[in-house]
């Protein structure tokens, strides 16, 4: 054989074993995605005895012994559950008041409550509809469905609806609804258009990587818009004809404001006070409708979870033998929402951030709790708080919401669902200890962490300042921050590789970055956002100390300006009002300092908000005369070196606040 021919050949056969290893790695990737519980360090599950969940009876005094203390000492108004098992609806139960001035108890099959984000399933739901009829493509350039949004191409990767409902698609995004989100007569589509955020990271296309999730309300709602452009039809009209009515959902509703015969029978929200309850108003979404729109009672909920627990259908609507996916959909029949294959599709787990901790399926999250798989979503409004949760593999769900704001409603359904889980489906959680080398390897991992899920380019960056995580070193070898699940300071031990769990829960993170470096990113136990590192630069500590050198340098001046008032009224006319000039920059820049911390202690007063930031716009004139007065005086010589020194670094302490407003996005009409 010659050279030619032998270089040919094994050419060839290179080629052949690269053809023969492509299904294999494309295995290998998926298998990547995995859950791989910490050996050693994961709950071992135990089996079900006398708790096991087989009597109603059992099951509802656990949760009144949930609810009972919550109701009595007023931390919750009202409050509806229902659960599921065995593809029928297990249990119901209303507690409370749906009007708590008027005594109107709580009726799980009758009240409707607010859902929140939790109607993102139903968005999700939607596009996976329209993906199985071919209709849409989860990898495609969401631009290519748009009309009248378009998103700009700031980085090479496009954003995809696979992007969307994993969180991945590097958006930025604020975690309130924006100031106009009431204004029901503007489409969605419009609206979207005048609000398109910047891009600030690149679209995630390795979703073994979750360091670039950030939990966005905008790209949900440009999901709905893409049903409501490819369907034809609106959002609440599909939503209607394609999942509700199909399922039989006839107390749920996405418009606003709701229909008269579903109104009548809506919870009041509250927040909880000293004392009692505080009614709050009726919160309206749209038009981000598809973020978090739908009203529903827990019984029609229940049917929802039912659907996704029978392979997308209510039990009994089995489809027929040799029926396509691609079929099923097509009319929608009674009963159905999705093929078989598609609800398997929708449960996998699609976006892993570690193998060790939760991961994000299409459009679902993941707990893992006691050792067994939980995927579901949870809702907030500033009232209402749900949860709804399913473990596919006992064929279990749980669905709950109170109508109370506040810390104690906020945490309610999520802290029932776990007690739930852990009551039912019972655990050995292993005892952890710190590595050997712990207490050197730690420091790798200390510092300040902010989570993604916030605005980057509207006046509201200003909000994430104050919620930074602190990660502190102990002598014992363990980590010191919060628990995100509970919310209070808590011991973590590093079981894994940058993995660590707390020490008396079940509660996984793992920190990211190159190794030997320090980390630059957590991720976990919430996979749809990511928290990453925070450099001294960027710390609320060290801008408000530029501030508080400020106010300073402008007190100390203004004391001056008034000692030299008669001396400078007879000095040189270029230095004459030098120092009433910038003092008028900083009265200005402390007025508009104080009135944005008005306008953020109670986020009421739009005419605040915009005084404040044009306070800060003014302030820019005389601090360019003052710049241009600082430099004279040196030129000239006419003050001590004292005074010029002294002027001068007021000058630069007042740049260094509208700098410090500037990286805030507190200089000029941010609003997004």
């Amino acid at each position: 054989m010659t050279s030619k021919s032998f270089k040919g050949t094994c050419l060839l056969a290179a080629l052949l074993l690269m053809m023969m290893m492509m299904p294999a790695a494309r295995l290998l990737a998926s298998a990547s995605l995995d859950y791989r519980p910490v050996a050693g360090a994961a709950p071992e599950p135990l089996p079900s005895s006398s708790n096991g969940l087989a009597n109603v009876a059992e099951l509802e005094a656990f949760l009144d012994g949930c609810l009972a203390s919550r109701l009595k000492v007023g931390k919750i108004a009202g409050a509806s559950i229902a659960v599921v098992k065995d593809g029928a609806l297990f249990f119901a139960k209303g507690y409370g008041y749906a009007d708590f001035e008027r005594r109107i108890p709580v009726d799980p099959s009758r009240t409707l409550f607010r859902i929140a984000s939790i109607s993102k399933l139903f968005t999700w739901t939607a596009v996976m509809q329209l993906v199985q009829q071919g209709k849409l493509d989860l990898d495609r350039d969401v631009n290519s469905y748009l009309k009248e949004v378009r998103l700009p191409a700031t980085y090479a990767q496009p954003i995809t609806l696979r992007n969307l409902m994993t969180h991945s698609a590097g958006l930025d995004d604020t975690v309130y609804f924006y100031p106009d989100a009431g204004k029901r007569d503007v489409p969605m589509g419009r609206w979207l258009a005048a609000h398109v955020p910047q891009r600030i990271r690149p679209p995630t296309t390795d979703f073994t990587d979750g360091t670039g999730t950030a939990y966005s309300n905008w790209g949900a709602t440009l999901a709905g818009h893409i049903v409501e452009t490819v369907s034809g039809l609106s959002f609440d009209d599909y939503v209607e004809q394609h999942i509700l009515r199909p399922l039989g959902m006839t107390h749920t509703s996405s418009r606003e404001p709701l229909p008269p015969a579903l109104a009548e029978r809506m919870s009041e929200g509250y927040s909880a006070e000293p004392g009692g309850f505080a009614r709050g108003e009726f919160e309206f979404v749209k038009p981000m409708a598809p973020a978090g729109a739908i009203s529903a009672t827990a019984t029609d909920m229940s049917r929802f979870m039912l659907a996704f627990l029978n392979q997308g259908a209510l039990p009994g609507e089995a489809v027929p033998a040799g029926t396509a996916d691609t079929e099923v959909n097509g009319g929608t029949p009674a009963g159905r929402i999705l093929a078989p294959q598609t609800v398997r599709t929708m449960l996998t787990r699609t976006l892993s951030p570690d193998p060790a901790v939760n991961g994000t399926a299409l459009g679902f999250y993941e707990n893992y709790i006691n050792g067994r798989r939980v995927i579901g979503h949870g809702g907030d409004t500033r009232y209402f708080h749900s949860t709804l949760s399913l473990i596919p593999e006992a064929g279990v769900g749980f669905f709950m919401v109170v109508n109370t704001g506040g810390e104690a409603g906020g945490w309610a359904a999520e802290e029932v669902m776990r007690a739930f889980v852990q009551h039912y489906f019972p655990a050995r959680l292993p005892v952890v200890k710190p590595p050997a080398d712990a207490a050197r390897h730690n420091q790798r991992y200390v510092g300040r962490y902010r989570s993604q899920g916030h605005t980057y380019g509207t006046y509201e960056k200003i909000l994430s300042a104050f919620g930074d995580l602190l990660v502190e070193a102990q002598p014992d070898g363990t980590l010191l921050f919060a628990d995100p699940l509970e919310g209070s300071i808590a011991r973590w031990v590093e079981v894994g590789d940058g993995v660590f769990r707390t020490e008396r829960d079940d509660v996984f993170v793992a920190f990211k970055g190159e190794r030997g470096q320090p980390a630059s990113h957590i991720v976990g136990p919430w996979s749809p956002t990511a928290t990453e590192r925070v450099y001294w630069y960027d710390t609320p500590g060290w801008h408000l100390l530029v501030l508080g050198v400020a106010v300073l340098c402008f007190l100390a001046l203004a004391i001056d300006a008034w000692r030299q008032r008669h001396a400078d009224r007879a000095g040189s006319a270029q230095l004459r009002w030098a120092r009433p000039v910038l003092v008028l920059a900083g009265v200005l820049l402390v007025g508009s300092v104080l009135g944005l911390a008005m306008y953020f202690a109670s986020m009421q007063s739009a005419v605040l908000l915009s005084g404040a930031l044009t306070l800060a716009l003014l302030a820019m004139v005389p601090l360019a005369a003052a710049s241009y007065c600082a430099v004279h005086a040196w030129h000239s010589r006419a003050w001590t070196v004292r005074a010029r020194w002294h002027y001068t670094l007021t000058v630069l302490a007042a740049i260094g606040l509208l700098g410090v407003l500037h990286y805030w996005n507190l200089l000029g009409y941010r609003f997004g």
